[in-house]
């Protein structure tokens, strides 16, 4: 698309030469750390960080038309500094989750305290806990931050459109963009696929194969997997494929085969993961987007998944994907169970799934517009700007 970029992150684990890390030596994951420890015991996230100011001496920043932030409440910046920053360079933010709009935690989860203030806070154990009740200090800081930031927001779903026009701290951002997230359909696999992918793991051919990510944080829903696969023996022979966690589902191998793959860092693997599988299952109880529902629709699996989150829009259930009552186990197993028994609805679906990828998740369609709203903010911001101004505690 003709626009170079560069990527800043605090710890830069490639040798690609476009990314560059912002922690250089042991003395600042020392003080990452200690940074770490003083926000735990004052109850505060995100406002300590120093790296804001050492991200605008970067040439990458100073030379930068327009800077895009991505996931910066991973005590990344001080939310102190991003009024400062947005004055510096005209700027996007992409809100991959609730965040932005909460005293503290990551997805309220059904709680409403982010519509008002966060105050009190019943829920202080949730990511990012908090040992004191300061949930309301930090909704009022985000306030005070918010109030005259001049930025263009980016979010990948309607569920995310809708948080951010509801809250009281975003709903008065002018410049509001849904671009969802888009995936590369030539990694993943034809049909043809699915029988060398299933040797490959040593599956068999006519087992029923169930594809989810195994990872204990509560919003992932692996609690509702387990209890809905352990309520009874399958009726056809099941295989479980796994990714991210390793046996956290152990005490299903009485009934199911189980292949943990743990963390897949190589696409082919990841690729064949879905080409061996039957459907996948995602029953999050928090989800912004869920990209990994929109791989499986990009491979011509069918996804099954909890309503009240992004997932349903998502995955355009129920013509493609299938949402069931959120906590409701035994009808997340009756979905499971009909699309065991179904293998035509299995295909139907996963045929829907790919043509709305084609239609509406292509990584193509998301650069080129990516690459449009880039354009429109540095025009926007053709003004000059104070590029001396210093940051304001």
């Amino acid at each position: 698309m003709g626009i170079d970029g560069k990527q800043v992150v605090l710890r830069k684990s490639s040798d690609n030469p476009d990314v560059i890390g912002l922690l250089s030596s042991p003395g600042d994951d020392e003080l990452q750390h200690r940074l770490r420890e003083v926000e735990r015991r004052h109850s505060i996230n995100n406002l300590l960080m120093p790296w804001g100011l050492l991200l605008a001496e970067t040439t990458e920043f100073q030379r930068a038309d327009v800077v895009h932030y991505h996931l910066i409440h991973n005590q990344v910046i001080s939310l102190f500094d991003l009024q400062w920053l947005a004055g510096k360079k005209p700027s996007v933010w992409t809100f991959h989750d609730p965040w932005p709009v909460t005293g503290h935690c990551v997805h309220p989860m059904g709680c409403n305290g982010w519509l008002s203030g966060c105050k009190p806070c019943p829920f202080l154990d949730r990511v990012f806990p908090l040992a004191n009740d300061h949930a309301d200090r930090m909704w009022r800081a985000k306030q005070r931050v918010y109030a005259d930031l001049d930025l263009d927001v980016v979010v990948a779903s309607k569920w995310m459109l809708d948080v951010v026009r509801r809250s009281p701290l975003t709903s008065h951002f002018a410049h509001l963009h849904l671009i969802p997230f888009g995936v590369d359909t030539r990694v993943f696999l034809s049909d043809d696929e699915k029988e060398s992918s299933r040797r490959k793991l040593g599956i068999p051919l006519n087992d029923f194969v169930v594809l989810f990510r195994a990872n204990p944080w509560e919003v992932k829903g692996l609690t509702h997997i387990i209890s809905a696969l352990a309520a009874r023996p399958p009726s056809r022979t099941t295989t479980l494929i796994t990714v991210d966690g390793r046996g956290l589902v152990r005490d299903l191998r009485r009934d199911y085969r189980v292949i943990d793959l743990g963390w897949v860092e190589d696409v082919g693997d990841y690729a064949r993961a879905f080409a061996a599988c039957d459907v996948l299952l995602m029953p999050s109880i928090a989800e912004a987007f869920g990209l990994m529902a929109v791989e499986a629709m990009a491979a011509g699996r069918p996804v099954i998944s909890f309503e009240g989150t992004a997932l349903p829009d998502v995955t355009h259930a129920p013509d493609c994907g299938i949402a069931v009552p959120s906590g409701d186990t035994d009808k997340l197993r009756a979905a499971l169970d009909r699309l065991a028994a179904d293998p035509d609805e299995s295909a139907e679906r996963g045929r829907a799934g790919r043509a709305i990828v084609a239609e509406e998740y292509r990584y193509d369609r998301y650069v080129i517009s990516m690459a449009q709203l880039y354009e429109s903010v540095q025009s926007r911001h053709s003004r000059p700007i104070d590029a001396d101004a210093g940051p304001k505690s």
